[in-house]
């Protein structure tokens, strides 16, 4: 199984706080044999971290898919390009709307902006208006909201590629896999499985596309989906 970690993982959408009745969930399932794979655009070393005290078992996907991380297969990068320049350039002309994230010093292909507090309220206003900037002036290159951050990468980075090569390299098929997002930037990699969930409160785009849907937000919704997939464990 495949899941999101912010907005997903964490109590609920906005905050940084890891639910700790999914952490014991996804534990649970990883115990029995399932192979649990933290998705997220966030810096390698945070996830893989994540996944390492949680006690998580599967492959690490980190920076919107750009790189993958397992223990027997080391890291494998899948990006053709890094948004590293085109960050820069978006720093450093939309001052006035983004600031820097402390994450991108950990980053090769990814790269996080975070929309400043007095203009959050217009956040998907400002996440267009920077994608069509960039898909204009920078070929190749675009920008996603994930809710927490802005995210500029090559148009080659995607969750679903990354997954789609960790089921190939594990010889697992699609419709097999369990996975579990919030955020229309999940869809991507939720729209290629058998079993597609939605913790309460998601994106409209995302719920819309799924076979499962928790009432529950973040890690409560996890937890309620967990029960429905994997009935006898619980």
């Amino acid at each position: 199984m495949f899941t999101d970690v912010d907005g997903t993982l964490t109590v609920d959408r906005g905050s940084y706080l890891i639910s700790l009745e999914a952490v014991d969930a996804l534990r649970r399932v990883a115990e029995r044999g399932v192979l649990v794979s933290l998705v997220s655009s966030n810096a390698l070393p945070v996830v893989v971290g994540l996944s390492r005290y949680m006690g998580l078992n599967g492959p690490v996907i980190a920076e919107s898919g750009a790189l993958v991380y397992y223990d027997e297969w080391g890291l494998v990068e899948l990006a053709d390009k890094s948004a590293r320049y085109v960050y820069h350039d978006i720093l450093e002309r939309f001052s006035e709307f983004v600031e820097d994230s402390w994450q991108n010093r950990f980053r090769l292909y990814d790269f996080a902006l975070r929309i400043r507090g007095e203009h959050r309220g217009r956040a998907a206003v400002l996440a267009e208006e920077l994608k069509e900037y960039v898909e204009f002036n920078f070929s190749g290159f675009t920008v996603d909201y994930s809710g927490y951050a802005l995210h500029v990468h090559s148009k080659s980075v995607s969750k679903g590629v990354a997954v789609d090569y960790v089921l190939r390299r594990l010889g697992v098929s699609s419709e097999e896999a369990l996975g579990v997002g919030d955020s229309v930037m999940d869809l991507d990699f939720i729209k290629r499985l058998g079993f597609k969930a939605a913790v309460g409160g998601s994106d409209r785009e995302l719920v819309e596309a799924c076979n499962i849907r928790a009432a529950s937000p973040g890690g409560r919704g996890l937890v309620e989906i967990l029960r429905k997939v994997f009935e006898e464990w619980f």
